[in-house]
């Protein structure tokens, strides 16, 4: 009795659909939510009647412009982690209700996830677009309607749905033609001769439509009309993963309806050992997908980009961060919380590359270099990278990140016309609307921007005089940001690491005088280490007092370590006691 009432509840393949679901989204909304932020920043989804027209002149406009609309949305990634769980609810519930209508038992039903799990696992890929699992859903709702027409207009109507799809989905179309001509096996009547010219008809205007549509449209290359939809950012062809997704939509439904005609005494154990099986599979199939070494990066960069400096120490505390980006995105978050020369040797370091990297034409690494480079005053350094990491985009697309960091550099360089072509385009967006229009506000007069926490400051700290930045020369150049404006201590603090990283002690010792200007309290624990291990190696008179006040604890530290050193040169033995000195980076790492 009261299963019965719980079936009335809710059916057992609803209760399937939601744990799904579920998965999904506790999957990307707590474990790989930083992709989804990821995703975000890398579009520009413009609210305006031009932006649509461009998508929809073209096939599998409608999917492209719809998977940016959602993913507009992954700027919260649990609203990001809710939009993936529906949409390939949606897929699966949609290839259910197919199956079904052809006459497909329910037992068989857990095979409808396989087409979902295959996109859950291509999502685990930043360069996969949300337009694909569009362009799925398209296609699937596309066979559904189709068994749900009249049969008398079924034909007609058929022709019309391909040449719509073809325009909202692209390639895909062809397995809705297969549908089409798979489905009529399905019915109890026989095939006769109008059977056998309806499949003519529909082969000739589906090898026809995307050369016919070349003619209307001329300014796109041919494997945008074959394709449409741009399913990886990189313009290479449809992996085929993407391929055996499509098939299985259009094929699936008559697997079951053929299945259903074996008669299986215990329909039940069938059901629960599919479920049991697809469930192994998906958990194998994402756990070998996920790639976390890259959700920890962009976990990083995620909180740098929204100034969460205090949550990238709190990662590292953790777990050491081991990628160069990752470091550098902590190095940027110490310095801005004023702990670069106090913790820095805390934490795993890889030498320049880890607090400055060089520039590479992507469309990542320039982005967080540029983040860099923003923050420690370099304006103009700051506007290149933004500008190339955008042009370096593969889809071609325009980077939301981009385009505010572009505003926000020339603001802060009194460039406020070419300031306002950027900031007039983020009020035509959904969660940058707000900041542009109080930007334009800020910018009406000096005033506003002189006292803006940020802007103010940074165009002070920023170099007015023309110079070319050179990358082989970063010391120099943050040198001279710093002899600019010696207030700079971001500046300061990252010349004096640069010359410890790259174990340049003369430099040190050259450099640490202009801290003069910076009145410390109290000198910061790795620089000190640095002085005295400098003092220890230079000096001949042993009893000649070092000139700068060095902690007594340090002191002793040194004295330990000395010892320990003479004893035993076994890295791993010596890291246990001072794997967070400068001592330790400069004999031991690379």
């Amino acid at each position: 009795m009261k299963q019965n009432i719980f079936s009335k509840i809710i059916s057992i393949d609803t209760l399937l659909s939601l744990v799904f679901g579920a998965a999904v989204f506790v999957f990307f909304g707590f474990f790989y939510s930083y992709h989804l932020n990821y995703q975000e920043q890398f579009q520009l989804f413009l609210f305006t009647p031009q932006y649509l027209l461009d998508f929809a002149n073209h096939p599998g406009g409608l999917s492209d412009y719809l998977g940016n609309f959602f993913t507009q949305f992954f700027f919260y990634s649990k609203n990001g982690a809710l939009i993936l769980a529906a949409l390939l609810i949606v897929l699966q519930r949609i290839i259910l209700a197919t199956s079904l209508r052809l006459g497909a038992a329910k037992h068989w039903m857990p095979l409808t996830f396989i087409p979902s799990m295959l996109y859950w696992n291509l999502l685990c890929d930043e360069n996969y677009m949300l337009g694909g699992l569009i362009a799925m859903i398209l296609l699937a709702l596309s066979c559904f309607i189709y068994l749900r027409i009249k049969p008398g207009i079924q034909r007609i109507s058929g022709i019309i749905l391909l040449i719509v799809l073809y325009w909202a989905a692209g390639g895909v179309f062809i397995f809705f033609a297969l549908f089409m001509l798979a489905s009529k096996f399905t019915g109890k009547s026989k095939i006769g001769k109008n059977d056998f010219f309806f499949a003519v008809i529909l082969m000739l205007i589906t090898l026809v439509l995307p050369y016919l549509a070349k003619l209307i449209v001329l300014q796109y290359p041919m494997q945008k009309f074959l394709i449409g939809v741009n399913y990886f950012r990189f313009p290479v062809n449809i992996p085929t993963t993407i391929t055996t997704v499509a098939l299985l939509i259009f094929a699936l439904p008559f697997i079951l309806w053929f299945a259903t005609k074996i008669a299986i005494k215990k329909a039940g154990l069938v059901l629960a050992a599919l479920t049991i099986l697809i469930s192994a599979v998906t958990f194998g199939f994402i756990r070998n997908s996920a790639d976390f070494s890259k959700e920890e990066v962009m976990a990083y960069d995620f909180h740098i980009r929204m100034r969460r400096w205090d949550r990238a120490i709190a990662m590292a505390d953790k777990k050491s961060p081991t990628s160069p980006l990752s470091v550098t995105c902590l190095n940027l978050a110490l310095a801005e919380t004023g702990q670069l020369g106090e913790r820095m040797f805390e934490y795993y370091q890889n030498g320049m590359g880890g607090l400055l990297p060089d520039f590479t034409r992507d469309f990542t690494i320039p982005v967080i270099t540029g983040e860099v480079y923003y923050h420690l005053g370099l304006i103009n350094t700051a506007r290149r990278f933004a500008f190339e990491a955008m042009e370096a985009l593969p889809d071609y697309q325009k980077s939301v990140r981009s385009i505010k960091r572009l505003a926000e550099t020339n603001i802060i360089n009194g460039d406020y016309e070419v300031a306002k072509k950027y900031l007039h385009l983020l009020q035509k967006t959904l969660y940058y609307k707000k900041w542009a229009t109080r930007s334009l506000e800020t910018i009406k007069t000096e005033e506003g921007v002189e006292q803006h926490i940020e802007w103010g400051w940074l165009r002070k700290a920023r170099i007015q005089d023309d110079f070319l930045f050179s990358e082989q020369e970063k010391l120099n150049m943050i040198g001279l940001l710093f002899m600019n404006n010696q207030r700079n201590m971001i500046a300061f603090e990252y010349l004096q690491a640069a010359t410890l990283l790259e174990k340049d002690l003369q430099l040190f010792i050259r450099y640490f005088p202009l801290s003069s200007s910076l009145n410390y309290k109290v000198i910061p624990k790795h620089f000190q280490e640095a002085l005295l291990y400098i003092w220890e190696v230079t000096n001949e008179d042993q009893t000649k007092e070092i000139s700068y006040p060095i902690n007594d604890g340090i002191r002793a530290r040194l004295s330990a370590y000395k010892k320990q050193y003479g004893n035993t040169r076994d890295a791993r033995v010596i890291e246990k006691g001072f794997g967070d000195t400068f001592w330790y980076y400069l004999h031991f790492r690379n």
